[in-house]
């Protein structure tokens, strides 16, 4: 499928996250290729069409951040694309404006993307 461009933020490589959204089957791992502070790309073979909104639950598959159990948070996302990579995402963050909209607030996400440590600087994605 053809699409233009419209990523607002820079994508980093995430081996170290998992996606799982329910679609009506148990919930399984996708690996997510990549990901920014406004969106992922994840490994499916879902073909979504663009538009439809879902509850993504991301979580870290690295055991050794400071021995806890692995972290995750779960953002309502909207499709944006699909190839034969995957499934292009943006996120979708609760505001006062949007309280239709349910999942973690930017706030949280930061503070997720912090704590996985994506980035060599620990800065987050």
């Amino acid at each position: 499928m053809l699409f233009q461009e419209h990523r607002k933020t820079e994508r980093q490589r995430a081996p170290q996250l998992d996606a799982y959204y329910w679609n009506g089957a148990n919930a399984v791992p996708h690996s997510v290729r990549d990901i920014s502070a406004t969106g992922a790309c994840i490994v499916t073979e879902e073909r979504w069409h663009p538009g439809t909104i879902l509850m993504v639950t991301l979580q870290s598959t690295n055991e050794y951040i400071d021995a806890r159990p692995p972290l995750s948070i779960s953002v309502q996302s909207r499709v944006v694309r699909w190839g034969t990579d995957g499934v292009g995402l943006t996120f979708l963050f609760p505001s006062k404006e949007s309280a239709f909209l349910h999942g973690a607030d930017r706030k949280a996400f930061v503070a997720f993307s912090q704590s996985v440590g994506q980035g060599s600087d620990r800065s987050g994605f």
